[in-house]
């Protein structure tokens, strides 16, 4: 009985890196969706392009900057949809999945168990990335050449944006010279 508390506790103790690397990984790209994710790609419970608080005036101005046509925000809007609720329950699915893996990380599951677990959550991950593939090359069928030209353009200011802050959320030094 002491053996098995024992070698639980260690499993759970071995887990903990583990879990607070993939809850940070989630957390990130929970905060700041890419340029791509607002126009192109579907985030299942996340509102989408020309929806849902704050994000507005980012997708107002992803319009106009594009130059969409009303025509092209309207089937951009049911590509979207389209594609809104296999989206939901593919999340949904990759969240039960997850919660179920790290049951089995702390139970007496064999490694066969847990490397099987592991693949239909890689399994799952793969469906999400195709579907959004497919969603993202029904929209651009909608640009024109010019349109995905500019998109381009803005989705590389946004990375470089988003290298710029998150080297600075990194680095303690500089953060501190910026209090003073």
């Amino acid at each position: 009985m002491m053996k098995r508390t024992v070698t639980t506790l260690i499993a759970a103790g071995l887990m903990l890196p583990v879990v607070g690397i993939f809850a940070a990984s989630q957390l990130q790209a929970q905060t700041e969706p890419p340029i791509t994710d607002m126009l192109l790609a579907q985030q299942g419970d996340r509102p989408g392009l020309f929806e849902g608080a704050g994000r507005g005036d980012r997708a107002e101005r992803l319009i106009q900057e594009l130059e969409l046509t009303e025509d092209q925000v309207t089937q951009i809007q049911a590509i979207r949809e389209g594609s809104r609720e296999e989206m939901r329950a593919l999340h949904d699915n990759l969240r039960a999945n997850h919660e179920t893996l790290h049951g089995l990380m702390a139970s007496d599951a064999t490694e066969a168990e847990l490397r099987a677990q592991h693949e239909e959550i890689q399994t799952l991950h793969i469906e999400v990335a195709d579907k959004r593939f497919e969603t993202m090359l029904a929209i651009r069928g909608i640009l024109t050449p010019e349109q995905r030209s500019e998109l381009a353009e803005l989705m590389e200011q946004r990375r470089e944006e988003f290298r710029e802050n998150r080297g600075f959320r990194g680095n303690r030094e500089e953060r501190r010279e910026g209090r003073q």
